[in-house]
């Protein structure tokens, strides 16, 4: 049985976003451990931040065309290990890997793929200063969503009890 063939009715499934931080392994870790609870679905998402393109067509670093092939390349790859790193394989989590503003496509991917839970790491990788003036991805993902979300904090506790 295929990841998409199964049946939504008997299990639930989780958007996890993945930005490669210790938050983002946290809240993996957190949904694989759930995921030996009940059957579900984990679908990982990352978002390439069009924001971070832009800037480098900006900075004269490339086409648009290679750049975002590149980045797309890079992040498939990269997500692919961080999931073998937590031994999960393809057959558990359906890898999605877009080119977004991260937080609108969070949302937006949940509401495609009707996920039932959004979990999230409370920071991310950026620590830049936008972060104390508008707020983190996760607290822009809760001001839109209309679902479900578990933000995971650093070093967090995942395990069930």
């Amino acid at each position: 049985m295929t990841f998409d063939d199964k049946k939504k009715s008997e299990e639930q499934t989780f958007l996890v976003a993945i930005d490669f931080s210790d938050c983002s392994r946290e809240a993996l870790r957190w949904t694989k451990s759930f995921l030996a609870q009940k059957p579900s679905r984990i679908i990982a998402l990352h978002v390439i931040d069009s924001n971070f393109v832009t800037e480098c067509i900006c900075q004269k670093l490339g086409d648009e065309g290679p750049i975002k092939k590149k980045l797309f390349i890079e992040a498939k790859a990269k997500l692919r290990d961080f999931l073998k790193q937590e031994n999960m394989g393809e057959e558990h989590v359906k890898m999605v890997v877009c080119e977004g503003t991260p937080f609108l496509e969070i949302n937006k991917k949940a509401v495609e793929n009707d996920v039932d839970m959004i979990i999230i790491g409370s920071r991310g990788k950026t620590g830049d200063m936008s972060q104390i003036f508008f707020g983190s991805t996760a607290e822009k993902v809760l001001r839109f969503i209309t679902r479900p979300v578990l933000c995971i904090p650093p070093e967090s506790d995942y395990r069930m009890a």
